[in-house]
């Protein structure tokens, strides 16, 4: 369970990272969106949500994510956080 926090946590970073630090100010509120629907994920993460609670807020922020466009994506060291979560909770 710690890892699985862990790499979300490191996700959840690199998101802040790349809020604070695009250049376009549309990415801005998208970046603001993320943070606010990922931080659900790791709320029921924390709470110990049962795992069908857990796989529904990833695809809620999955859907966000596939509906929405960054016109200039911040690279970061852990934006591939996201994915490993995602694996170590069994979800793909």
């Amino acid at each position: 369970m710690f890892e699985m926090q862990k790499e979300l946590a490191l996700y959840i970073e690199y998101l802040e990272f790349a809020l604070n630090n695009t250049n376009q100010a549309e990415d801005r509120k998208l970046y603001t969106m993320y943070l606010a629907s990922i931080g659900c994920v790791l709320a029921k993460v924390v709470l110990s949500a049962p795992r069908e609670e857990i796989v529904e807020a990833i695809k809620s922020y999955d859907r966000l994510c596939g509906n929405t466009w960054l016109t200039a994506p911040v690279e970061g060291e852990n934006s591939d956080s996201y994915n490993k979560f995602k694996v170590l909770i069994g979800y793909s």
